[in-house]
C-alpha cells in the first residue's frame, strides 16, 4: 500500500522555510521581479515630476561664459530665477564637497526627490571617481575645463566652457576639473540614494563631517519646500 506523506507545517516560519527549500530560484526570481517592479514604478512616478529642462539649463549656464567667475554666478542664477521662480534657491550659500576622491565646493539652487541643481567647481586641480548612480547627470560647463574618461577608452574627452558633459544612469567614469573649473551640475532620477556618496567618504575619508551635515539641511530644506508647498516629489 502506497502511504502519502503530509507536511507538517506548526506556525509561519515553518511554511516560509517549506517555499524557500522547495525552490529557491522560484523565491529569487520573484523577489528580483518585485524589487525591479518597484523600482521601475517609483521611476515613472518621478519622471513625471520633472520640471527642469537640460536645454534651458544649458542656455543659462551659457550665459555665464567669458565673464569673470562670480559675475558668471551671478548672471546664471538670475537667469535661472527668471525660468524657474518657483524651483530655484533665492540664496547662494556654499560649502565643501569630498565624493569619489575628488574636492570642491558647490551650492544647491534646487533639490527634490526627482531633481537636483548645484553650482560645482574648484580653484584647483581635482579629480576623482563619477560615481554611480540610479540618475542622470548633467555638467554644463561655465568656465575652465573638465575631462573624463570610461573603462576601454585611452583618450580623455574634453569639456571647456560652453560645452556639457552627459553621465548616464548606472554608469560611472573617471573625471578631472582643472583649475578654476565651475559648472552648472544638474541630476535627474533616484536622488536620494546618491547620498550615501558624500556621506561615506565625509566619514571614512576625510573625517569632517560638517559638510555632510550642511549638505543635508540645504538639500533636506529645499525637497521640504518642494513636497510640502510646490507637491514636487
Amino acid at each position: 500500500m502506497d502511504y502519502i506523506k503530509t507536511l507538517e507545517i506548526n506556525n509561519f516560519n515553518d511554511y516560509v522555510n517549506h517555499l524557500v527549500q522547495g525552490n529557491k530560484v522560484v523565491i529569487g526570481t520573484s523577489i528580483l521581479g518585485l524589487v525591479i517592479a518597484i523600482f521601475i514604478f517609483i521611476k515613472i512616478k518621478l519622471m513625471r515630476c520633472i520640471e527642469l529642462d537640460t536645454k534651458v539649463l544649458h542656455e543659462c549656464a551659457k550665459k555665464g561664459v567669458g565673464l569673470p567667475i562670480d559675475e558668471a554666478f551671478e548672471v546664471v542664477h538670475k537667469e535661472l530665477i527668471k525660468h524657474y521662480p518657483q524651483f530655484i534657491a533665492a540664496k547662494r550659500n556654499w560649502l565643501l564637497f569630498n565624493g569619489g576622491g575628488a574636492m570642491g565646493q558647490m551650492c544647491v539652487l534646487h533639490a527634490s526627490l526627482s531633481e537636483y541643481l548645484i553650482f560645482y567647481g574648484t580653484p584647483l586641480y581635482s579629480q576623482g571617481h563619477s560615481g554611480r548612480y540610479l540618475m542622470d547627470v548633467y555638467d554644463f560647463m561655465i568656465q575652465g575645463t573638465t575631462k573624463q574618461f570610461f573603462p576601454g577608452k585611452f583618450q580623455s574627452i574634453d569639456f571647456p566652457a560652453g560645452k556639457y558633459s552627459y553621465l548616464p544612469m548606472m554608469v560611472a567614469k573617471g573625471y578631472c576639473c582643472e583649475p578654476n573649473s565651475w559648472m552648472l551640475e544638474y541630476g535627474r532620477g533616484v536622488i536620494p540614494l546618491a547620498l550615501p556618496y558624500f556621506l561615506f567618504s565625509s566619514i571614512f575619508v576625510t573625517l569632517d563631517i560638517v559638510p555632510w551635515i550642511s549638505a543635508v539641511f540645504y538639500v533636506g530644506r529645499e525637497v521640504t519646500k518642494n513636497l510640502l508647498f510646490r507637491r514636487k516629489i
